[in-house]
């Protein structure tokens, strides 16, 4: 189950990456630009860890023994 704010939180992230203030953010999610900017950032922080934690390493480089 994902969580709540994903949803809004991938739109406000996205309108970001496209150049839209937070204010404009918030009147399409109908709620304050802070609470908009929020839901942004933390969806992308869990969206930026989950890559992280996920990512296949280019290379495997044995430690040096």
């Amino acid at each position: 189950m994902s969580a709540p704010w994903n949803e809004d939180g991938g739109f406000a992230w996205e309108r970001r990456e496209a150049g839209y203030t937070w204010e404009q953010i918030g009147n399409e999610l109908g709620c304050p630009a802070h609470v908009a900017r929020d839901l942004g950032e933390r969806y992308h922080a869990e969206f930026s860890a989950r890559i992280s934690r996920d990512q296949l390493p280019l290379f495997d480089l044995a430690p040096d023994s």
